[in-house]
């Protein structure tokens, strides 16, 4: 995949109100998005993971588990809830496969996750990228004809400090009875150097780790009634960690977490409560304290994780479809 060439930078008092705004959110997301990550990569979350149980059947062997926990970012704790699945790619049957990795991960993964199913519904995920910052702290705008796709993670810190991207998640799909209704969702994140990692010999094992993440902005680019999720986070980071073993089979991790944990189900704006934790709420006070809301809390936030888990597993299984292809790609066109 060829690298962007952005040309159109300008001063920040040439951006309109809105630019300005993602930039105000973006310089915001990035430090704090910086602390929750090194927490995430510490993995100070695993004496409270627990499994979670997707209730649906999936193409690759994979493990899901959640976490709510507690957090301290700038010198403030906060609740935090998240995920860490593991999934199996296989064994790399060509040579040079840290190689290939290295290229997939930096260079194509996020601009390739995305297909049509035989419904004609979109999967996967769909990037965009819209604002960056150059190295000299110029901004500047993509232009239409480059917006389409992930950039290369390698032009992070080189090239750019970050670049906000636009991520179109097509596979939120909630049930309700025997409805099944498709959502449409997005989020804004910052992509950042601070979040790719790239280390030989990570751990006992293991060849090779490649990793891309990003912390995700206050802003929802597709207006949504949910109470948590993409623009109401006050502060959330993905991850994924792309992990080759010593004898070449491939593994991912992926991680995620928001901070604070939920505090509303459902967002109908600022008059209405929320009708699961203000129900929960009204009938703790209408038994005096006698019943207490904190596990119908927790359980609600791990039915959330697990809603998330599926959408990233399902991004999975279809990863796993597009690295195969690509390789093979790949390995042929170097064999020629």
């Amino acid at each position: 995949m060829s690298r962007s060439n952005a040309t159109s930078s300008v001063q920040a008092s040439s951006l309109s109100a809105h630019e300005r705004f993602l930039v105000e959110r973006s310089e915001e997301a990035i430090p704090v998005g910086l602390e929750l990550h090194r927490w995430l990569r510490n993995r100070k979350y695993t004496s409270s993971l627990s499994s979670l149980n997707l209730k649906k059947q999936f193409e690759l062997p994979h493990q899901a588990r959640g976490f709510l926990s507690f957090v301290v970012l700038g010198g403030t704790e906060f609740s935090v809830m998240g995920t860490e699945q593991e999934i199996e790619f296989g064994r790399v049957e060509v040579p040079g496969g840290e190689d290939h990795l290295r290229e997939f991960v930096l260079g194509n993964f996020l601009s390739l996750v995305n297909w049509t199913y035989e419904d004609g519904a979109p999967g996967g995920f769909t990037v965009e990228k819209s604002i960056y910052k150059t190295m000299d702290g110029e901004y500047g705008i993509f232009p239409p004809e480059q917006c389409c796709g992930c950039m290369d993670w390698r032009d992070l810190g080189t090239r750019y400090q970050w670049v906000l991207l636009t991520i179109h998640i097509h596979d939120l799909v909630m049930e309700f009875g025997k409805m099944r209704k498709r959502l449409k969702e997005a989020l804004c994140a910052v992509a950042h150097p601070g979040f790719v990692t790239v280390q030989q010999n990570p751990a006992e094992g293991y060849a090779l780790e490649v990793s891309v993440g990003y912390p995700v902005i206050k802003f929802a680019p597709i207006p949504n009634f949910f109470g948590y999720g993409p623009g109401k986070f006050h502060m959330a980071v993905k991850n994924f960690s792309f992990l080759l073993t010593q004898d070449q089979r491939l593994k991912v991790r992926m991680t995620f977490a928001s901070a604070p944990r939920c505090e509303k189900v459902f967002d109908f704006g600022k008059r209405i409560p929320d009708p699961m934790y203000g129900g929960a709420a009204l009938l703790s006070g209408l038994s005096l304290g006698l019943w207490k809301p904190h596990s119908f809390h927790d359980w609600l936030d791990m039915q959330m994780l697990v809603q998330h888990c599926r959408v990233h597993q399902t991004l999975m299984d279809g990863t796993h479809r597009v690295w195969s292809d690509w390789l093979k790609k790949r390995v042929s066109s170097v064999q020629r």
